[in-house]
């Protein structure tokens, strides 16, 4: 397995923006890193690899980081610390790292895509600033000198974000004020699901009513092609329809029918990705009879025609 130390970020034309060398990789790789004034810093690192690799860096500073692992998977470890764990898509977590770790990261012979976004020294202290009892998790992982992390799934929210981040419909200074207000998106979503006192005061549920919408959602989830009426829905996990549609908004921020667009439309990107299924295949296999509406409604959410996503999916 090829060894390689990570190298300092290198300035680029445009402003604010850098990138890391990875030209000594055995395959095609990509790191671009931005940079905005509210502090955070966005990386995109995009690999293909014909061998597998092993990537190390010392961290010289503390830092908060929201990891998100949308394609591929990968091993890392911390010293002296802790073993390997694994990180693969569909996760996302909160990582955060004292000074003077050293962290190996073990990539394997694949494509491998993630999103980094990442507070580290004086901004990091500004921005917990005030919140003291908010990130005290946080705060006493960095005092104890140790690196920890918290693993979530991605959530449909934050992969629509996460994607309008990477095909990003702007350039020059509108393409810099559009990823950071992404980049904010995404920092309010993963936070929402860390904490969910987060949520307004009278918007909170009871456990019990919490669970049924909870299980409402995956109802939906897991029969894209035939999903439930909302009548059925309300009545399988014992509530009336007006609240379940109320009580959904709480918990999702959006009806059940938007949940389960937005779910559809997801899924359906996922399947072009992968670059193996037309668009025809792809908006059956999640209830989409109609492929002018399939195509209107994806082409809303995601600001690209599904037919262009999957000739650009193939073309990588």
């Amino acid at each position: 397995m090829k060894r390689i130390q990570s190298r300092a970020p290198q300035p680029t034309a445009v402003a604010n923006r850098f990138k890391i060398d990875l030209s000594s990789l055995p395959g095609r790789a990509r790191c671009d890193i931005d940079i905005f004034s509210s502090g955070l810093k966005l990386v995109v690192m995009h690999t293909a690899l014909h061998q597998p690799i092993q990537i190390q860096r010392t961290i010289t500073e503390p830092i908060i980081g929201l990891g998100f692992c949308l394609a591929g998977e990968f091993d890392a470890s911390f010293m002296p610390s802790k073993p390997r764990f694994n990180i693969r898509a569909g996760q996302s977590g909160l990582f955060t790292f004292p000074q003077h770790i050293e962290i190996t990261e073990y990539l394997p012979a694949d494509h491998m895509l993630r999103i980094y976004l990442m507070l580290e020294g004086e901004i990091l202290s500004s921005f917990i600033q005030g919140d003291e009892d908010y990130f005290s998790p946080v705060i006493k992982s960095l005092e104890k000198k140790r690196p920890d992390r918290v693993v979530h799934s991605t959530t449909t929210l934050m992969r629509a974000a996460l994607y309008q981040i990477l095909h990003c419909p702007y350039c020059g200074k509108a393409k810099h004020i559009y990823l950071e207000s992404k980049a904010m998106e995404l920092l309010s979503h993963k936070l929402a699901q860390l904490y969910p006192s987060t949520i307004c005061p009278g918007n909170e549920l009871k456990h019990s009513d919490h669970d049924r919408i909870i299980h409402a959602a995956e109802a939906l989830v897991n029969n894209l092609d035939n999903p439930p009426d909302i009548k059925e829905l309300a009545r399988s996990v014992g509530l009336s329809r007006s609240k379940l549609h109320r009580y959904f908004r709480r918990v999702y921020g959006v009806s059940p029918f938007e949940y389960l667009r937005n779910h559809r439309l997801q899924t359906a990107m996922l399947l072009l990705q992968s670059g193996e299924i037309n668009v025809t295949e792809a908006a059956l296999s999640v209830g989409y009879a109609n492929l002018s509406y399939f195509a209107k409604a994806f082409k809303t959410m995601f600001g690209v025609a599904p037919g262009e996503l999957l000739h650009h999916s193939r073309l990588n």
